[in-house]
């Protein structure tokens, strides 16, 4: 469980096509903190729904990547 609630993904780092760094766009920086923001409210929530859970379904319910996913 540990795993599911300290990954993240990796800011993305590319190039656009006039081969300007897109990560040091205002937009981008922007698109990036709402990113960060959301991947900690979702693991968040996760974590207090994996904590509501008895032992026997947790290990199933682990698997999904959002807490959205969890719900469904």
């Amino acid at each position: 469980m540990l795993g599911l609630l300290t990954s993240s993904m990796p800011a993305l780092i590319g190039k656009d096509e006039q081969g300007r760094d897109i990560a040091a766009t205002k937009q981008y920086q922007e698109n990036l903190k709402a990113y960060q923001a959301w991947f900690r409210c979702s693991r968040s929530v996760s974590y207090t729904i994996l904590s509501c859970m008895q032992d026997d379904p947790l290990g199933e319910f682990e698997r999904f990547p959002t807490a959205k996913d969890m719900w469904v």
